[in-house]
């Protein structure tokens, strides 16, 4: 599922889609808390970033769970995995939907949104 340099070590889609947005929740306190505009900038600009980097997470973990879920399981009935890509094509279509905007609504930092 997850092919990157830390394949087996217990990283997976999941942890860090998990681990981006615990960043961002710290991105947008520190966004929200700075004093002045140019520091203000910098730190929206951080906030974009990382919430670019979960969109594309996001999009990822979708994207290996319903190939997990296309493969053949024995034993398991072909309606309810038909149901269940189908919910994860609708959550996938969602995504794409609010796109960045859509997260950063999410973490309430609509205000890193640049004009």
């Amino acid at each position: 599922m997850a092919q990157w340099s830390g394949q087996y070590t217990g990283n997976s889609h999941a942890t860090r889609v998990a681990d981006l947005e615990a960043s961002l929740r710290r991105a947008v306190s520190a966004f929200t808390e700075a004093p002045s505009d140019p520091e203000r900038a910098s730190k929206a600009k951080s906030v974009r970033k990382l919430a670019e980097r979960l969109l594309l997470a996001r999009r990822r973990l979708l994207a290996a769970r319903r190939t997990a879920a296309q493969q053949v399981r024995s034993g398991e009935a072909l309606a309810e995995r038909e149901k269940e890509i189908s919910r994860l094509q609708e959550r996938a279509a969602t995504l794409d939907e609010g796109g960045l905007r859509g997260i950063l609504a999410e973490f309430h930092a609509l205000d890193a949104m640049p004009e």
